[in-house]
Order: C-alpha cells, then sequence, then structure tokens
C-alpha cells in the first residue's frame, strides 16, 4: 500500500510496507497519515523523492540484458511480449506491489486469448523482469515461482506419405518446387531454408552448411548451437539444386521474391503458395513445417542411417528428440514381436535335463 503526499509543492509516493487490507487502511488513515502530516508541519519529517521501481522500470533493464545473449528473433519477441502483453496492464504498477494473486488473474486473462503454449512464453520473459527486481533486492520473491505449471500440448506430428511428397513435387513448378524439394529431402527448417544463401551451398563436396535462420525480416544465428552444421545433398537432391541456380544463381540468397531480394518471412510462403499447392494436390492442410518431420520419419524408417546420423543432419544435440517426437510415426513400420525367441535358452536346457 502507497500513500502520496503532497510537500513544498512536490508529489512524494511513499510506500507503507503493507498489504491493501481493510484493517490495514484503517491503520494507515488513523495513525500513518496524522503522523506524517504532523512530521511535514514541524518540519521533523525529512521527505526525500524516492524513484518508485515500476515493472516498466525491471522490464527495460531485462529487455537490455538480454540483447547480448538471445538471437535477433527472439530479442524481438521478448520486446513484443512486454509491449503488448506487460506493459499495457502492469507496466506502470510498482513491482513490489504486484501479489501472487495479480500474476495469476494476469495469466488467467491471457489464457481466454492465447494458447497454453504462447502463455508460457509471457510467463517466461515475466518471471525474467521479476528475477531482475529479485537480484536487485526490490522484492523478496519471485511470484512465478508459486504457479502451477502450464501444460502445454505438443502438436501432433503428421508426416506427408512418400506418395504425397511425390504429388506435391510433380504438382509445384519453378523455384517452389526447388524450395519443396529442398525441404523435403533436407529437414532444414523453413527459417534456415529462407536464410540460406549459395555461398554455404557447395556442390563439388556436395554439402550445405547451415549457420543461419530468417524471420520477421530479421536474420540472425540458427534455433540452437547444434543447428550449426552440414548437410550431405543426396543424389535426388542435386537436380532441383542446379534447376534452382537458373533462378537466382546470380543472387546472394538461393530463394529471393520477385525484387531478388530475400523473403521477409517464411509466412510469406506458407500463406500463399504452400497453401496453393495442398490445394491443388487434393491434401489435407498441414504446417509447411512438417516438410521437416516428413524429412525426419522417412529417414528413420528407411533403416539405413543410425539415429545419431539423423540427429546431426536435424540438427539435434542428442537422438532424444528423434525417440519424443517420431516413435508414433513409425510404430506402424514395427515388425511383429517374434514370441518363439528363447533368450536365455530356458528350453534348450530343459531338454537336455529331460534327456539326462
Amino acid at each position: 500500500m502507497w500513500i502520496d503526499l503532497f510537500a513544498n509543492g512536490a508529489r512524494i509516493r511513499k510506500s507503507t510496507g503493507l498489504e491493501w487490507t481493510a484493517s490495514n487502511v484503517k491503520k494507515v488513515e488513523k495513525e500513518l497519515i496524522p503522523q506524517l502530516r504532523m512530521g511535514v508541519m514541524t518540519g521533523t519529517l525529512s521527505l526525500q523523492k524516492e524513484r518508485i521501481k515500476t515493472v516498466r522500470y525491471y522490464a527495460e533493464s531485462f529487455i537490455v540484458s538480454k540483447r547480448q545473449t538471445t538471437v535477433a528473433k527472439t530479442h524481438k519477441r521478448y520486446e513484443s511480449i512486454i509491449e503488448n502483453g506487460i506493459l499495457p496492464l502492469l507496466g506502470d504498477t510498482p513491482i513490489k506491489d504486484l501479489r501472487i494473486s495479480h500474476i495469476d488473474k494476469w495469466r488467467s486473462d491471457l489464457l481466454q486469448r492465447f494458447t497454453a503454449k504462447t502463455v508460457k512464453e509471457y510467463q517466461i520473459v515475466f518471471r525474467g523482469i521479476f528475477q531482475k527486481a529479485l537480484q536487485d533486492e526490490e522484492v523478496n520473491k519471485n511470484p512465478f515461482d508459486a504457479l502451477d505449471s502450464l501444460k502445454v500440448k505438443k502438436p501432433n506430428v503428421v508426416p506427408f506419405m512418400p506418395h504425397e511428397v511425390k504429388l506435391i513435387l510433380d504438382t509445384a513448378h519453378g523455384w517452389f518446387k526447388n524450395y519443396l524439394a529442398l525441404g523435403f529431402m533436407t529437414g532444414m527448417r523453413v527459417g534456415e531454408i529462407v536464410a540460406l544463401k549459395w555461398e554455404n551451398v557447395n556442390l563439388e563436396t556436395r554439402e550445405i552448411y547451415v549457420c543461419a535462420s530468417r524471420s520477421m525480416g530479421v536474420e540472425g544465428t540458427t534455433k540452437t548451437q547444434s543447428s550449426i552444421r552440414y548437410i550431405p545433398i543426396i543424389d535426388t537432391l542435386a537436380p532441383f539444386i542446379e534447376s534452382q541456380k537458373e533462378f537466382s544463381g546470380d543472387k546472394e540468397y538461393v530463394f529471393v521474391n520477385h525484387f531478388g531480394r530475400p523473403f521477409y518471412d517464411y509466412k510469406t510462403i506458407g500463406s500463399n503458395q504452400w497453401v496453393d499447392i495442398l490445394k491443388k494436390c487434393g491434401l489435407t492442410h498441414r504446417r509447411m513445417y512438417e516438410m521437416r518431420h516428413t524429412c525426419a520419419t522417412n529417414l528413420l524408417m528407411s533403416g539405413q542411417y543410425s539415429v545419431n546420423e539423423i540427429a546431426s543432419v536435424l540438427g539435434h544435440t542428442t537422438p532424444q528428440m528423434l525417440f519424443e517426437r517420431y516413435t508414433r510415426s513409425i510404430s506402424a513400420e514395427r515388425k511383429p514381436f517374434n514370441k518363439t525367441i528363447d533368450i536365455y535358452s530356458v528350453n534348450e536346457n530343459k531338454d537336455t535335463i529331460m534327456a539326462l
């Protein structure tokens, strides 16, 4: 609870250190305010202007600290979350006045508009803002530690079947046909594809060097450090890359718009060419990201590569992600369990004993 004081023509805001309850309001009115008035009148109370450290104050501190430690895309996302989801409601509130109930209501309101996954992103940022205040000893605890974890439903992986991939490639044409081939045959993330430059494509060694990603007009490093990798150009992909050279071989980027510039965002392609090609093929709409899942699933089902090799191509640090994300997709390909195998040779020993 705070008190506004006016002394010598200046407005000064002081914290009472009390929570907002009916009993504390009466205490402030009957005891604290009269004491403060008397102190100001007699000159025994020295008032100094105190800078109120609001949510906005620590949000600015948070975003500055993240500028050097996050990629451009992530930093821009943090700024958007703060400007649109935190400051409009709580920006001018002293951060020490916020209680768990306030944060819980803020989160509940967000869940009415956004998915749990999006709200979780907002939480991460707001938690970081409170952490700045905690380090500054402006608050003595982080209210987000008391909130229950949000359960985020992972999107189902719905890869394309091999005959569907063939149909899509046969139906597409021009640069978009080559774009699709790269997505289906390398497992590159869509942001990595639109950021790919010719200097990182080597047809002699048959390798693609993935080191950047592009989103919302901002180009930065890949999603993780392990995402910086070399991807082999398989035999079936090489003709598509050769074909793309005819469209953009004299440009810096492999895929460019009609102005000869890199695409602002992969979503530009996703909302136009991608939607159209699925309609032409009579296929149910799926995310463009499913090209990556399709590549991963078919590499696993081929039985030609180890999980470590596949994880390396996809840019995963360990094979764990493969098992977590793609097990359901390949379960139908498992061979029927052979129930006749005697792994301990128990029956063989039994036959020997009976013979004796």
